[in-house]
C-alpha cells in the first residue's frame, strides 16, 4: 500500500483550511482597520454642539480654509445631557497650522450630501496654536435644509398649485427683461441700507422714546379730555359773554388811557416822590425791628390810659418826695439828633440786645431795699422787653426800672442828671449828683416846673377831650396827674 504525503492527510487538509480562513478574516480586518485608520496617529479635540451633530456621520471630514486637518473619531451625548460631544482627531503634522479659538460649523457638502466639520479661524490670531486635549466650545449649526423644507411643507401644502403657478407665471412676466433695473435697485436699496444702518441704534432708541412718550400721552387722555372739554365750555361763556367781555376791555382801554396821561404829566412829581420815600423807607428799614415792639406796647399802655380815664376822672395815686428833681434850664430843649450821631451811639443800635445786671428798687421791700435785676443796655434789648410786656410778662419782677443809661438823656440834649433823675454817672455830665430818684423810690415824676407850658396845654386837651370839658376850664392840677402816665411811669389804680 502506498505511502500517502503530509498535505493531503485530511488533518493536514483541515489545518491549510482553518489558516486560509484566518488569513481571509485578517486580511478584512486589515482593510477595515486601514479604512478607519485605526493605525494613524492623532491628536484629538473636543467640540461640544447641539444634538444636530448627531447626524454627522464618523470619520466625517475636518477642514480648514477648505483643507482636511482631521476626522470625525467619536460621537456621545454629552455629560449634562444638552447636545452632544464629538471627539476628532487632528493630524499631528496639520494641527500646528490650526491657530486657537477656532470655531467650528456643521455644513453639508451638498444640499442633502453628507456633512463635515468646518473649522473658522478667529478674526485676530494671537500667534498659539491647537493642542491635543483642546475643547472647541464654540460650534454654530446652520439651518438645517431638512428643517427648512419641514417647516415649508405646511405652507406649500396649503397652497393651491394653480394659483402658486399663476402667482409664480405673473411675477415671472413682471420681472421679464428688467432685471438689469431690478439689478440696480436692489444696489441703490444697498447703499441706502448701508447708509441708514449706521442710524438704526438711535432710531431703535427713538421709537423705544416714542412709545414710552405715546404710553404717557394715552394714560392722560381723560385728563386732555376734560381739559378740552372745559376748553369748549370757556370758549362758549365769553362768546356768550362778547358784550360784557368788550365792554370791560373798553373800560380798560379808559383806565389805561388816563393812567398813562397822569403818569405823563405828573412823570416829575412821581420820581420826586419816589426819591424821598426811598429816603424815608431806608430809615424805616433800619428801625423796622422796633416797629412790632413799639405797637404792641401801645396796646398793652391805651388799656391803662383807659383805665386812668374812666367815669370823665383821672384815677392815679400821687406821691410827692423830698427830693425834687431841678427843672430844666433854657438850653435843655429836646433836640433830635442827627442820624450819623444817633448810629454813633450803641444805646441806640435796634441790633444791640445787651443786657446789665443792676440794682432795682423794691417797692415792696423795706425803705431803700433793691434787688439786682437784668436791664436793657441796647434798643434791641428794650424791645424784647416790650415784646415780654406786650405777652403780659413782667421782665422787671414787680422792681422800679432804674432808667436807662445817662447816654441817652444826653444825646436828646439833657445837660445835668436833674438832682438825679436821669442817672448818676459823672463820667455823662461831669458833676457829682445826690442819688437817683430811682433809689428813693420815685420813678419819672412830672411837675410844674419840669413841663414846658406847651407840653401841660397838650396835656390839657387830652384830659378835655376824656372828661368833655374844655380845655380852658381844665385845672393845672390835671398836667400835674396825667404826666407821669404820658411819661410811661407805673400808675395803681385803685
Amino acid at each position: 500500500m502506498a505511502r500517502t504525503s503530509l498535505a493531503e492527510r485530511p488533518s493536514s487538509l483541515r489545518i491549510l483550511g482553518i489558516g486560509f480562513v484566518a488569513l481571509m478574516l485578517f486580511f478584512v480586518w486589515l482593510t477595515y482597520a486601514f479604512f478607519n485608520k485605526t493605525f494613524v496617529k492623532t491628536d484629538d479635540v473636543t467640540v461640544l454642539t447641539s444634538n444636530a451633530g448627531q447626524n454627522l456621520p464618523k470619520n466625517a471630514d475636518v477642514k480648514l480654509r477648505g483643507m482636511i486637518v482631521g476626522e470625525v473619531k467619536d460621537i456621545e451625548p454629552s455629560a449634562s445631557g444638552k447636545g452632544v460631544k464629538i471627539t476628532i482627531g487632528m493630524d499631528p503634522k496639520l494641527i500646528d497650522k490650526v491657530p486657537q479659538g477656532v470655531s467650528a460649523q456643521i455644513i453639508p457638502k451638498t444640499l442633502f450630501g453628507e456633512k463635515y466639520i468646518a473649522l473658522i479661524a478667529p478674526q485676530q490670531l494671537d500667534g498659539e496654536h491647537l493642542r491635543a486635549g483642546d475643547t472647541i466650545r464654540k460650534a454654530d449649526v446652520p439651518i438645517e435644509v431638512e428643517s427648512l423644507l419641514n417647516d415649508l411643507y405646511p405652507l406649500l401644502n396649503a397652497v393651491d398649485p394653480a394659483e402658486l403657478s399663476y402667482t409664480l407665471t405673473a411675477v415671472s412676466q413682471a420681472l421679464d427683461g428688467r432685471g438689469e433695473k431690478l439689478g440696480k435697485t436692489l444696489v441703490q436699496a444697498n447703499e441706502y441700507l448701508k447708509q441708514i444702518d449706521p442710524d438704526v441704534p438711535a432710531l431703535v432708541d427713538d421709537l423705544v422714546a416714542l412709545g414710552k412718550v405715546s404710553d404717557g400721552y394715552a394714560a392722560q387722555m381723560p385728563k386732555i379730555g376734560r381739559l378740552l372739554e372745559n376748553t369748549t365750555f370757556t370758549g362758549n361763556t365769553i362768546v356768550a359773554k362778547r358784550t360784557q367781555l368788550a365792554a370791560f376791555f373798553d373800560d380798560a382801554t379808559r383806565l389805561s388811557n388816563t393812567l398813562t396821561a397822569f403818569t405823563r404829566d405828573n412823570r416829575e412829581s412821581l420820581v420826586g416822590l419816589a426819591d424821598k420815600n426811598a429816603r424815608i423807607l431806608g430809615t424805616a428799614s433800619q428801625y423796622a425791628s422796633t416797629f412790632p415792639c413799639f405797637l404792641q406796647a401801645m396796646d398793652a399802655v391805651i388799656p391803662r390810659l383807659d383805665s386812668v380815664f374812666r367815669g370823665r376822672e383821672v384815677h392815679i395815686d400821687l406821691k410827692t418826695l423830698a427830693d425834687q428833681p431841678t427843672g430844666y434850664k433854657p438850653n435843655e430843649n429836646a433836640t433830635v439828633p442827627s442820624q450819623k450821631v444817633i448810629d454813633s451811639v450803641e444805646q441806640a443800635n435796634p441790633k444791640n440786645h445787651q443786657r446789665k445786671t443792676v440794682q432795682a428798687t423794691d417797692p415792696n421791700g423795706p425803705a431803700g431795699a433793691t434787688k439786682p435785676v437784668s436791664v436793657p443796655v441796647g434798643l434791641g434789648a428794650v424791645c424784647d422787653d416790650l415784646y415780654a410786656y406786650g405777652r403780659g410778662q413782667d421782665p422787671m419782677k414787680g422792681l422800679i426800672y432804674p432808667g436807662p443809661s445817662a447816654q441817652v438823656y444826653k444825646l436828646v440834649g439833657v445837660k445835668s442828671t436833674h438832682n438825679g433823675k436821669f442817672g448818676d454817672d459823672e463820667t455823662i455830665f461831669e458833676r457829682t449828683t445826690v442819688a437817683s430818684l430811682q433809689k428813693a423810690g420815685f420813678f419819672d415824676a412830672s411837675l410844674s416846673a419840669v413841663d414846658t407850658p406847651a407840653q401841660r396845654q397838650m396835656l390839657n386837651r387830652i384830659v378835655a377831650s376824656q372828661t368833655g370839658v374844655k380845655a380852658s376850664k381844665v385845672p393845672d392840677v390835671a398836667s400835674l396827674l396825667i404826666s407821669p402816665v404820658v411819661r410811661g411811669s407805673e400808675v395803681s389804680v385803685r
